[in-house]
């Protein structure tokens, strides 16, 4: 996860590793990504044991607004892409299973054009 940030160096400001945890094949990586516009995203990794994967990638503005959050909680059963999804002003949304790289690279495109 460490080198992904890095690899974003030109949009990531900063960033706080809040808990980060391997136990065999499983992790748990929680971290404040500062973005280089002000913004944050807050991110929230889990693969456990048996290979389950839970995640919430949270974008907001420098007012706290959010731009967008993507995860993959057992909820919104309509989505074709249940229970991926994403949340943002225009209401909730399907996704594709993301990553951090995938965000990070959604989030760079955003800024940078």
């Amino acid at each position: 996860m460490i080198s992904i940030l890095k690899t974003y160096a030109s949009i990531v400001r900063s960033y706080t590793i809040h808990r980060y945890r391997e136990l065999g094949n499983a992790y748990e990586f929680v971290a404040t990504v500062h973005v280089i516009d002000g913004s944050k995203l807050f991110v929230r990794d889990y693969l456990f044991n048996g290979g389950k994967r839970k995640y919430s990638y949270h974008w907001q503005d420098i007012s706290e607004k959010l731009i967008m959050r993507w995860d993959n909680a057992d909820h919104h059963r309509r989505l074709s892409t249940f229970p991926f999804h994403q949340h943002s002003s225009n209401g909730i949304e399907e996704s594709v299973p993301m990553s951090l790289e995938k965000v990070l690279q959604f989030i760079s495109k955003r800024i940078l054009g």
